[in-house]
């Protein structure tokens, strides 16, 4: 097996990859996510600061595992987070931003669209599939492989996983039906989900992300600059324009976090 240093973690193990695959990865979308923490401000505060491109890599990775040959899955897996904004969920909502329409965008954007092209898919196809319910998505009653590898990303990162994700893997099957496994994993993989929650939920964690989007929202009232361009900064631009800020508040804000 063909090993690439673009394609590696080290929480599963590797898998064959197809050409139009790596060139994805190496666009700048998907590239902008290594700058991008899978837990928001939350990074400031917690031992969990892996990137939105290393949990993408993972997402794909079990895509690639459990779904070998669907093609749209795959591309969906290495392509479903490059919408988010710096921070991510903490700004969002207090900035009137979606990041799946942002997503959406992007994934039509001639870079992105060209590359699906020499792989015979089209970029409309890998939009559609992220709107509907599906094995990487999940829905409100089947956990996704999304989810799936933030629960073990996130637990193993925080240390409060006993196990190797890849050895829990080998426990786990996933079909259209949804991810399935035996009953002592599966309340394993549950206790994970809870203490997932109880970190990125904890007091801490939300303040910081309540703090962050003040500081954004009073720079973005002031004339903070485009929105098209907020949406394409990363964790580390967004903290410089903070601590450059004339506003007291603002500066007051970050010094704090």
């Amino acid at each position: 097996m063909e090993y690439d240093s673009i394609l590696s973690e080290p929480l599963y193990k590797e898998v064959e990859f197809y050409a139009w695959e790596k060139r994805l990865f190496q666009t700048s979308f998907v590239k902008r996510l290594k700058y991008l923490a899978h837990f928001g401000g939350g990074a400031f505060v917690s031992p969990v600061v892996h990137s939105r491109y290393e949990h993408t890599v993972g997402v794909w990775k079990l895509a690639a595992l459990y779904f070998p040959n669907h093609d749209v899955l795959r591309a969906a897996a290495i392509l479903h987070d490059i919408g988010h904004l710096p921070f991510s969920h903490a700004v969002e909502k207090p900035l009137d931003y979606n990041h799946h329409a942002l997503t959406e965008a992007y994934i039509q954007d001639g870079e992105i669209a060209s590359i699906l092209h020499t792989a015979d898919l089209q970029s409309g196809d890998v939009v559609q599939y992220l709107r509907q319910p599906s094995p990487l998505t999940g829905t409100r009653e089947v956990l996704g492989l999304d989810h799936l590898d933030s629960f073990l990303r996130d637990t193993y990162m925080s240390g409060r996983m006993e196990e190797l994700p890849s050895e829990v893997l080998k426990r786990i099957h996933c079909s259209d039906r949804g991810v399935e496994t035996d009953k002592q994993t599966g309340l394993q993989l549950l206790r994970l989900i809870i203490r997932d929650h109880e970190l990125f939920l904890s007091p801490l964690l939300l303040a910081v992300d309540r703090l962050l989007a003040e500081a954004i929202s009073i720079l973005w009232n002031n004339g903070g600059g485009s929105k098209e361009a907020f949406a394409k900064q990363t964790d580390a631009d967004v903290i410089a324009i903070l601590k450059s800020s004339q506003n007291l508040k603002v500066r007051a804000i970050i010094h704090t976090i």
